[in-house]
């Protein structure tokens, strides 16, 4: 699971989608006003928080919360932090799932849940501030800033995914890390993808990415634009390329078991889409074009890691983005990915998710800011069982193919 719906995942354009996402998103003094307003209660109390940055929030709480020491003072606005990240999540998400069950119509249940984040974005916005400076120092990145942290590992691998939430609940800031995958998850909800719902089926629900907090191996980034706008989200893993797609949805694009067997004379390659040569609406390149690729190949036997963006979000509706104009560092932050691992010899691999993801990989990943770095592509995965033999027939996941993008050393 859990693979760049980088739109699913939706990025530069503010799209995801690999989904990445990614993976763009909603007033002029009013909305200045309102900015202010979030930064201020980002830095008080989770009261002012809650109150939009009132009063009592730009004085860092209540006059009994001022009495208390300083270490403690701060860990009871953590506290209220996390409460009121949650109970914002729990409101979206009971409202998406109401409406998904009273009008049995997905697209409509996304679209509304998308206002209703976007009438909640100054709440949202510096909740999440809030607790992302608790779980996380920040590193300058040219014009910006990021702040990142990686998923812990938990006593026992062998639990299920919701025993070992709860074991992480417990450790230090636990609560806070939980509770700020839930408020940046509704940060992301798009038409094209909601991320509110459990990535299995854990229980309580903290929405898609909370899975990654007991993933050692798993790494999020969110890019925050001077003074205190979030911009981004990255998630990221390194796995050995055949792994990365076996662990996808359905198996990944080849059969059952495919990485467990030995690569032996198996060729693979990319069926690329949007070639100027290609056909019908994708433009997909015709199948007696598609060349063994020995890199790829390598790849799938090797253990080699590689770079899997997992999800690439925009952190605001699009008028959000628009007004602060964030496009420039959420496209900076898929940019300083390829680059670095391309510096590194390290591949990229993402999936590229949405109802449309052809129009993603048009308008977002073939880019020339993006392919010129390391000769990003997009396509379908082929494999053979010989040189000599012909390409096997795609395999479908769920009901269609699935298109993804690809960066070699």
């Amino acid at each position: 699971k859990g693979f760049l719906r980088h739109g699913q995942t939706q990025p530069a354009s503010g799209v995801p989608g690999a989904s990445a996402g990614g993976r763009q998103r909603a007033c002029e003094a009013g909305a200045e006003a309102e900015g202010e307003a979030g930064a201020g209660c980002a830095k008080g109390c989770a009261k002012g928080c809650a109150k939009g940055g009132s009063k009592g929030g730009s004085k860092g709480g209540s006059k009994a919360d001022r009495a208390l020491p300083g270490s403690l003072r701060a860990g009871r606005v953590r506290g209220l932090a996390a409460r009121k990240a949650l109970q914002l999540f729990q409101e979206l998400y009971g409202e998406y799932i109401k409406e998904m069950e009273e009008s049995q119509d997905a697209a409509a249940a996304r679209r509304g849940c998308e206002a209703r984040m976007g009438r909640r974005y100054v709440e949202l916005h510096a909740t999440a501030l809030e607790l992302l400076r608790t779980v996380a120092e920040p590193q300058k990145c040219g014009g910006y800033s990021a702040l990142s942290f990686r998923g812990a590992a938990v006593a026992d691998r062998r639990r299920n995914l919701q025993a070992r939430l709860a074991l992480a609940r417990q450790q230090a800031s636990g609560q806070q890390r939980e509770a700020l995958c839930a408020v940046l998850a509704a940060l992301c909800c798009r038409l094209q993808k909601n991320w509110l719902s459990a990535y299995d089926d854990e229980v309580p629900v903290r929405g898609y990415f909370a899975h990654g907090l007991v993933d050692p191996n798993c790494r999020f980034r969110v890019a925050v634009k001077s003074p205190s706008r979030l911009a981004s989200l990255l998630v990221t893993s390194e796995l050995p390329l055949a792994r990365a797609l076996a662990a996808m949805d359905h198996g990944g694009p080849f059969p059952e078991g495919h990485e467990k067997e030995p690569v032996g004379r198996r060729q693979y390659g990319l069926q690329r889409v949007c070639v100027e040569t290609g056909y019908g609406e994708e433009q997909k390149e015709r199948l007696c074009d598609v060349q063994p690729e020995a890199e790829l190949r390598a790849l799938m036997e090797s253990q080699a890691p590689v770079e899997v963006l997992e999800v690439y979000c925009a952190l605001a509706p699009k008028e959000r983005v628009a007004r602060h104009r964030l496009g420039p560092v959420i496209r900076a932050e898929l940019r300083r990915l390829l680059a670095e691992a391309k510096e590194r010899g390290r591949a990229v691999l993402f999936l590229v998710g949405g109802d449309h993801p052809i129009d993603l990989v048009q308008k977002v990943y073939l880019q020339p800011w993006f392919t010129s770095i390391g000769g990003l592509r997009c396509g379908y995965f082929r494999w053979k069982q010989s040189t000599e033999a012909d390409w096997e027939p795609p395999k479908l996941m769920g009901q269609k193919r699935v298109i993804f993008g690809l960066q070699l050393p």
